[in-house]
């Protein structure tokens, strides 16, 4: 198709097809502001055949791109395996790959750090690594190497699901 004829039309096409709103569009391609106007120009044909083409084309752009980092990704993860020290480079050129693949997923920390339970779990976590002795926490009680809460005058449960008074 190419180009639109009126270059205030091409320019409303090149504004829609970048994400503006047909009113932000309209006033970009030199028009003054109606919003009636600017829906009934979205709604022409040419104009919506236009915006898919330019679109489709930054698309296949950017689809160029990430395909072309990602094969420099895999040449570095070659080139890292032929070394003798070179897993490390490896894995890190497997997960730039998974990243641009959109694969790779950062898990964040969604804690509250702060609250009571939190330090608690952090507390147990630091006192009873496996580096220390298990310590006795003043609301705790360590049986066997491993902690249990007691609530109350009620006892740890011997099987789950089961407390005793």
């Amino acid at each position: 198709m190419g180009e639109l004829a009126d270059p205030r039309y091409e320019r409303f096409a090149q504004e829609l097809a970048a994400g503006n709103t047909a009113d932000g569009a309209y006033e970009a391609a030199g028009y003054r502001k109606h919003r009636g106007n600017a829906a009934r120009l979205s709604a022409n044909e040419s104009i919506k055949d236009r915006v898919r083409e330019i679109q489709a084309a930054g698309a296949e752009r950017a689809a160029i791109t990430v395909q072309s980092l990602i094969e420099e990704a895999e040449q570095a993860r070659i080139k890292a395996m032929e070394s003798s020290n070179g897993a490390a480079a490896a894995v890190s050129a497997i997960t730039a790959k998974a990243k641009l693949a959109g694969l790779w997923r950062e898990k964040v920390d969604q804690h509250t750090t702060g609250s009571i339970q939190y330090e608690r779990i952090e507390r147990v976590i630091v006192e009873h690594s496996p580096d220390n002795e298990a310590q006795s926490l003043s609301d705790d009680t360590v049986h066997n190497g491993t902690t249990t809460k007691t609530v109350g005058n009620r006892q740890p449960p011997t099987r789950p699901g089961s407390w005793s008074a």
